[in-house]
């Protein structure tokens, strides 16, 4: 014999579209525009940061500028999605050209220490700007 549910135990009319709408908001908010390698091979050193955006197709999520040994470097920022996840990948122009591009990792390999200390100080202003 099948039991009777009782009317307590039946789910309100507003939670089946409040769920919906939740579930969206989640899968939207994950849908950021993000680059893919496919895209990175028409970069080259000495692009405008113009070029680099049609190129790429997209703008940056955000851009810094930051000052260091003298020198202004301005960095954009994007999501790069390797496949398995999805992760912060910057382009770096120096003099208004692209001097360096890569993971946040491979910025702090460069072999330019003006570089290395301008990406940390880049990467703050970006976790300063999310979290506010």
């Amino acid at each position: 014999m099948l039991p009777i549910a009782l009317k307590s135990d039946r789910v309100p009319s507003w939670f089946k579209p409040a769920l919906v709408a939740v579930l969206v908001t989640l899968l939207v908010a994950c849908a950021a525009p993000q680059l893919r390698y496919s895209q990175l091979v028409v970069l080259n050193k000495g692009m405008l940061p113009a070029q680099t955006i049609a190129v790429l197709q997209q703008p940056p999520i955000t851009v810094q500028v930051v000052e260091q040994a003298g020198k202004a470097y301005t960095f954009h920022r994007y999501q790069l999605y390797n496949g398995l996840y999805s992760d912060v990948y910057l382009l770096c122009f120096e003099q208004g050209k692209l001097k360096y591009w890569g993971y946040v990792e491979e910025f702090r390999r460069y072999p330019d220490p003006a570089i290395n200390q301008a990406v940390e100080l880049a990467l703050d202003k970006i976790i300063d700007s999310e979290t506010r």
